[in-house]
């Protein structure tokens, strides 16, 4: 393990060289740089062998049913949207990976809606890693997390990063264990690691990905040596990137062996059962029924509201496709018979920007004491002490304004307590030790607080019929019963198809 994080500093070093002092550099920069680099003297194979059965392959996809199915159910006239996100560290923060996943992904599964995000952090093992966790994954609304990381197994970190995941989200997860790597043409692995993480994915229902076996038995089948697939110590190359994803994609399939129980996460309620009187369904019209149009209910005015009684934390509105000629409304959101507006925890903040010259985030994790409200935050370098090893600083809120200045050795509570940073969380050191860059007076890192709410909904713009268009409306409220009213404000129709309700599996 230690040999694996000396390589990952040495990358980032060499990195942080091609990068002025005070400007950002972007993980997926550096990537190119160094691959670049490697490839001038080792180009990409042209073709790679297909990797061969792997065992007990009829398992694979056991445990990404909701995720599968939404992949593998599309077709040219139903296009349901798919959210993946990949996270982790450098191994996973490749941009060479990420279009790799991309590209496998749209060949297998072409109808689908994909949308992909990397928010990998080259460098943060998973000790330090579950601190920006909380900007990064936990309010993503992904449908499916691909997750690779050293550390974070000895005191808990790791753990904790997946207990939240189930907390907080409805996602699939596919955990990757370690591929094989190191300085010497020999195939060893670390068996402690590889034991725990079978572990974690065991009891996190999470679908794992035998990296350490199935790599080491590609090399062998293949004649291949350990650095073949490695553009370092560490790093895949192309053709291990392209090896990696093969590994995993062979997981992302409906496995029609094992039932669905994906219905106790997400439920689904079609909003032409309200008009059934003796339904069972718990969707409700309050006044007047919504109109039908084209097959689709309408809310046109406030004397008609659409109300659920739902279990969970997030919701989602499917909107209804109508014919064209009709002009767009919007409707009020109430959760329990309030604005939702009203519940002051519906609240995110978005990972805070770089350091100089590195991608790694300039504070790792911002919290809060009192009630946030949407705005953009600054903290602003005043000062750096003779030897660079305390800095001064200010923070600066859009509305709330100057809210107070600290340093960088102790613990922030601003004025208004709508931020608190832990003294550990401060990335000054580590960035000047691993880049050999120091943050100088002047230097800005910003950071916004965003609402997990819409107070109105607006139908989306259609603009492909075959498409399935949601719109989150609320999410993080406190998983348990609830009350949803959906109230049109007059200015034109709202078509609504359904209704999702996610409900994570952790209470």
């Amino acid at each position: 393990m230690k040999k694996i994080f000396y390589g990952t500093l040495c990358y980032l070093l060499l990195c942080a060289a091609q990068s002025d002092a005070q400007n950002k550099l972007s993980q997926e920069q550096a990537e190119l740089v160094q691959l670049k680099k490697y490839e001038q003297n080792n180009p990409p194979k042209m073709s790679m062998p297909v990797p061969g059965p792997e065992e007990n392959e009829q398992l694979f996809g056991a445990r990404l049913m909701r995720s599968a199915t939404l992949l593998e159910t599309n077709n040219p006239n139903r296009k349901l949207p798919v959210f993946v996100l990949i996270y982790g560290q450098s191994i996973t923060g490749s941009k060479s990976f990420t279009d790799n996943v991309r590209e496998y992904l749209e060949d297998k599964f072409p109808y689908a809606d994909i949308r992909i995000e990397n928010r990998s952090i080259g460098g943060f093992g998973g000790e330090q890693l579950i601190r920006p966790a909380v900007h990064d994954v936990y309010r993503a609304c992904p449908d499916l997390i691909i997750f690779h990381v050293y550390g974070g197994e000895n005191h808990g970190e790791l753990e904790t990063f997946f207990s939240n995941v189930r907390r907080y989200t409805t996602a699939d997860i596919i955990l990757l264990n370690h591929h094989i790597n190191g300085s010497k043409d020999v195939i060893k692995y670390n068996k402690s690691s590889y034991d725990y993480l079978r572990y974690i994915a065991n009891k996190y229902n999470c679908e794992l990905v035998d990296l350490t076996h199935n790599w080491s038995r590609y090399l062998v089948e293949n004649n291949l040596s350990v650095k073949d697939l490695l553009r370092d110590n560490t790093h895949p190359n192309r053709d291990g990137n392209w090896l990696m994803v093969q590994l995993i994609g062979r997981h992302i399939r409906l496995n029609t062996l094992y039932p669905s129980n994906w219905y106790e996460v997400v439920r689904s309620y079609y909003v032409k059962n309200a008009y059934d009187m003796d339904s069972e369904s718990p969707l409700k019209f309050r006044g007047e029924p919504w109109k039908m149009i084209g097959g689709v209910a309408c809310g046109e005015n406030e004397k008609g509201s659409l109300c659920l009684t739902f279990d969970g934390s997030r919701i989602d509105l499917v909107a209804g496709i109508v014919p064209e000629g009709h002009k767009m409304g919007t409707a009020r959101i109430l959760i329990d018979g309030k604005p939702v507006s009203r519940n002051t925890s519906l609240y995110t903040i978005t990972r805070p920007s770089a350091g100089p010259g590195t991608w790694f985030p300039l504070i790792r994790r911002i919290e809060h004491k009192t009630v946030l409200i949407p705005e953009k935050w600054t903290l602003k370098v005043d000062a750096v002490n003779a030897d660079s090893t305390v800095w001064t600083f200010s923070v600066y809120g859009s509305k709330t304004g100057f809210d107070g200045s600290g340093t960088s050795d102790r613990a922030f509570v601003s004025k208004s307590g709508r931020v608190v940073i832990a003294p550990d969380d401060f990335m000054f050191v580590k960035i000047k030790n691993t880049f050999k860059t120091v943050a100088q007076p002047g230097f800005e890192s910003t950071w916004t607080v965003e609402p997990l709410y819409q107070e109105f909904y607006s139908t989306p713009l259609i603009d492909d019929t075959n498409k399935v268009y949601k719109t989150t409306i609320v999410q993080g409220v406190t998983n348990s019963l609830h009350t949803l009213e959906i109230i049109p404000a007059g200015d034109g129709i709202v078509p609504i198809e359904a209704i999702e309700v996610h409900r994570p599996p952790l209470r």
